[in-house]
């Protein structure tokens, strides 16, 4: 029987040690949990801005493109060139080189 008396529990400095790194190990692991789905999120957001970019750059190009293709077809306008239905190309006999022993 107990008695009168109360008996205290007194804990050791091992249970003590356990239950803070238990603590610590939690703690930790919902840190690491948390960055890990910020940097998934972080990622998906900017893939999302280089995949915005990369139209914005390729309807750019064709803008550029087309414009300059408008411009080319003025200059040729203004300067009375006209187009030409057989196109003549040069070819070489053989491969020459340029210095040559006289």
């Amino acid at each position: 029987m107990l008695g009168n008396s109360r008996e205290t529990i007194t804990y050791s400095k091992a249970t003590i040690v356990s239950v803070f790194l238990l603590l610590c190990t939690i703690t930790a692991y919902l840190y690491f949990l948390n960055m890990s789905v910020v940097q998934v999120v972080m990622r998906t957001e900017q893939t999302q801005q280089q995949r915005d970019l990369t139209i914005e750059i390729a309807t750019l190009e064709s803008r550029y493109i087309a414009v300059q293709h408008l411009i080319t077809s003025r200059i040729s306008e203004v300067n009375n060139f006209t187009a030409t239905t057989g196109k003549i190309f040069v070819e070489r006999d053989g491969a020459r080189f340029v210095l040559r022993d006289n």
